[in-house]
């Protein structure tokens, strides 16, 4: 699975944040390093799961592949896991439909997470405080290893 080619005139910045089970981010940034998207995810690497939280395109970008390219980021960081998502609006389920059909990744909307992902601490902390990871270290966000 090859990620589509990057659309013009965005970049991309990953995001990681030192808490458990490898809470990230991908902040989609314009020319003049505005945020005008971001996608929000956990990945546990011993139970290989992976968990989308948010994904937000601004309505003026939206169509042009950058919501995509953003997810294609996302599954590389835990190739070959199972995906699942938060709730889905309509829009979200159509994406999703058409990501599954694409990648041949499931993304239901039931929101598995492991034991190592807490689901009360807030997303956004990490885009807030984003730094831009070049390349991170082998156990660099990887959940302890459970007895």
């Amino acid at each position: 699975m090859n990620p589509p080619a990057r659309p013009p005139a965005v970049h991309y910045e990953s995001v990681v944040e030192t808490l458990p089970a490898g809470r990230r981010a991908v902040a989609v940034l314009d020319r003049d390093d505005r945020q005008v998207g971001s996608l929000e995810f956990q990945v546990c690497h011993p139970c290989r799961i992976g968990y989308i939280g948010n994904i937000a395109v601004a309505a003026h970008w939206q169509g042009q592949g950058i919501g995509r390219h953003a997810l294609h980021l996302a599954l590389a960081a835990g190739a070959g896991y199972t995906w699942s998502t938060s709730r889905q609006s309509s829009a979200g389920r159509r994406f999703f439909a058409a990501m599954e059909d694409e990648t041949g990744t499931a993304f239901p909307p039931d929101g598995t997470r492991c034991p190592h992902m807490n689901p009360h601490i807030g997303w956004h902390a990490a885009l807030w405080r984003r730094k831009v990871i070049r390349e991170p270290e082998d156990d660099q966000d990887r959940c302890p290893e459970t007895p």
